[in-house]
């Protein structure tokens, strides 16, 4: 019985033919990198001063907020360069706290800052971005600083009035009727107003003016300060994308 075995001359023009596959493939792969370096004309640019509608992802409070802490929003609205789209409905933005001022005993309001750092297509394109908040739907109460990309708390001056008033009144007729009781409904009045008041300040002193609370759903529009640059293949890449480097069929080698 005899067996098929592979000549030594058969066996050197595999291993040359192994060979001159491994070095096409090697002289292949630096035209394959330059195919992949975008080509000029091939941008696509979201101009500086474009704003782009976003909506909350996870609530953010002034007070459990840090600097530094992350902040996640989507697009609901797309943005279009020459009646194409280039950021869909549902990309992906990330920002950061840069700012937190919780708000004081006395005076002072809350503060957060905003900016915006990454921004992701559906696809998975992520593209680094410099964007400011330049609008927010809150409450209505809150300020907003938008050279400084910055929200501020709602005022609690007229609260804090209100409530000494109130403790006050409250204490002028508890001390009142401990007067009449006792002969001196004026004098009473005047000490119980006194305290009451006395009582309502500390409340006051004691406690922090208003967080500020943006729950998630809250609206955030994006503007980009500086231009944001795309390229066709990332944008549409099963049409638009290099198809990399082709390399040779494997020789099967002769018939055994």
């Amino acid at each position: 019985m005899h067996r098929n075995r592979i000549s030594f001359p058969a066996l050197c023009s595999l291993s040359l033919v192994a060979l001159s596959g491994a070095l096409f493939a090697q002289s292949q792969a630096p035209a394959a990198k330059k195919a992949r370096q975008p080509q000029p004309g091939d941008e696509i640019v979201v101009p500086a001063n474009t704003q782009i509608p976003l909506e909350l992802s996870s609530s953010i409070s002034s007070r459990t907020a840090y600097v530094g802490e992350p902040v996640y929003c989507r697009t609901v609205y797309p943005i279009t360069v020459h009646d194409r789209i280039v950021i869909p409905v549902g990309s992906y933005v990330k920002g950061t706290i840069t700012r937190v001022v919780r708000p004081g005993r006395i005076h002072g309001k809350a503060q957060l800052g905003i900016r915006f750092d990454s921004l992701t297509l559906p696809g998975g394109v992520t593209k680094s971005l410099y964007g400011m908040l330049a609008g927010f739907a809150g409450n209505g109460k809150e300020g907003f600083k938008r050279d400084e990309s910055k929200i501020e708390g709602e005022g609690s001056k007229g609260k804090d009035a209100g409530t000494v008033a109130i403790s006050g009144a409250e204490g002028a007729g508890i001390g009142s009727i401990a007067g009449i009781s006792g002969g001196h409904s004026g004098a009473g009045a005047a000490v119980g107003g006194a305290t009451g008041a006395l009582g309502g300040l500390i409340y006051v002193l004691a406690t922090r003016g208003k967080e500020i609370v943006l729950p998630p759903g809250t609206d955030f529009q994006l503007e980009l300060v500086r231009p944001l640059v795309f390229y066709r293949y990332q944008l549409d890449p099963l049409s638009d994308g290099p198809s990399g480097p082709a390399f040779p069929k494997p020789d099967p080698g002769p018939a055994m």
